[in-house]
């Protein structure tokens, strides 16, 4: 046993060496592994690239402007419809804190207003205040907004510190579990593939091996056929799994 353990080690170190000196193999080893690498570093950065840009943090300078003067873009005030019949000073204050100075209507009629990306009426039932948010058509995303303009005005409103925010989360999302699953198991298939492609290097030194009848050699020498592999495998199978 102790000859034996001394010809594996033996063998390991011949073998190491054979690696750090045929270049050539180990380039190609290197090659192959780093094309299929490639090919996968690039399908993961393309995928969060794409989710990036398609998953935005939904604000409210988007929709409205945050001064009173309107200017030449898609932006406009926020409406206010005040049917209280009382002053709403705090709802408005509550709102300037975010940002958003608020044009206040006082007609009854809503449709011979002009035109704005959206507006929020304040009614008054009994006791309790009702809030009703009403959108144009060409806006996208703006009940969230307006929502989340509410839920943040309440905050105030209850001299709450905290803010709410919302993002945009479309259906094909990196962050979807059925989308990580698939990303997954392609990923899986690219390394099927290169642990199938890689044994074929290995083997190569030891067809040399054999080619040059160095192994008959080495048994004539008294080198242990176990030996011999053991020696092998204990080299190429932990740089096969490190790869």
């Amino acid at each position: 046993m102790a000859l034996w353990r001394q010809q594996v080690c033996a063998v390991m170190r011949v073998r190491f060496l054979k690696l750090k000196h045929e270049g050539k193999l180990l380039r190609s080893i290197l090659l192959f592994f780093g094309i299929f690498i490639l090919q996968m570093l690039m399908i993961l950065i393309l995928f969060q690239l794409w989710d990036s840009s398609s998953n935005w943090e939904i604000t409210a300078s988007s929709y409205f402007l945050p001064t009173e003067e309107k200017i030449r873009n898609k932006s406009t005030n926020l409406l206010i419809f005040n049917d209280t019949g009382s002053e709403i000073g705090d709802f408005i204050s509550a709102l300037k804190t975010q940002n958003i100075i608020p044009e206040i209507s006082l007609e009854k009629n809503i449709t011979s207003l002009p035109l704005h990306n959206g507006a929020i009426k304040i009614s008054l039932e009994g006791k309790s205040y009702r809030f009703t948010v009403m959108c144009s058509a060409e806006p996208v995303n703006c009940y969230p907004t307006l929502v989340n303009i509410l839920s943040n005005t309440f905050l105030r409103l209850f001299n709450s510190t905290a803010r709410i925010r919302v993002w945009s989360n479309p259906f094909y999302s990196v962050q979807n579990p059925e989308v990580k699953s698939d990303i997954f198991f392609t990923c899986l298939g690219y390394m099927l593939i290169l642990a199938a492609g890689l044994p074929p290097h290995f083997a190569v030194s030891s067809m040399e091996d054999y080619k040059l009848q160095a192994r008959a050699q080495l048994r004539l020498a008294g080198l242990y056929p176990s030996a011999y592999w053991c020696g092998q495998a204990l080299v190429d199978v932990p740089l096969f799994w490190t790869l």
